[in-house]
């Protein structure tokens, strides 16, 4: 019961900002980005600061770091099915069983200087993730606070 009543409050808190649908769908976009590479638990940290970069939302950045960290595992593997179908290549990573923290950044980290590899497989699908996440939580994120924001926040009460 206490997870959802904290869901609640955050989702409240989100749409209670008095920020532009554009800046809160920002922030959030921005926020999101950081979950697709893993970063020892500094996602949230950077999602800030990519918000500040680009002058949008950072409670919202901060929401859109917090989301993505749990679905790492997921993340990861997507970003290197989508590498080894563009690449033509299988990766060595099929299953969410098969992802082990450390195992994953030791070989990410080993081969993104080196053609063919691993980490290249992973940099391409994150790119992709990256680009194709970022324009779809953009603008469902803008519709919702455009169109549904007053009616969210009602039903939320």
């Amino acid at each position: 019961m206490k997870i959802r009543r904290r869901i609640k409050y955050y989702l409240i808190r989100l749409f209670r900002l008095k920020s532009s649908p554009h800046q809160v769908a920002l922030g959030l976009t921005m926020g999101f980005i950081p979950s697709w590479i893993p970063l020892f638990g500094f996602g949230p940290v950077l999602s800030i600061g990519l918000a500040k970069l680009t002058r949008s939302n950072p409670i919202s950045a901060f929401v859109g770091g917090v989301i993505g960290t749990p679905i790492w595992p997921l993340l990861f593997i997507l970003n290197y099915m989508i590498g080894g179908f563009l690449l033509d290549r299988k990766p060595k990573v099929d299953t969410l069983e098969e992802v082990e923290y450390s195992t994953a950044i030791q070989h990410t980290l080993s081969g993104f200087f080196k053609s063919h590899t691993s980490g290249v497989l992973f940099l391409t699908g994150a790119i992709i993730n990256i680009v194709l996440s970022s324009i779809l939580i953009y603008f469902m994120t803008f519709f919702l606070f455009k169109k549904y924001r007053v009616t969210i926040l009602n039903k939320l009460r």
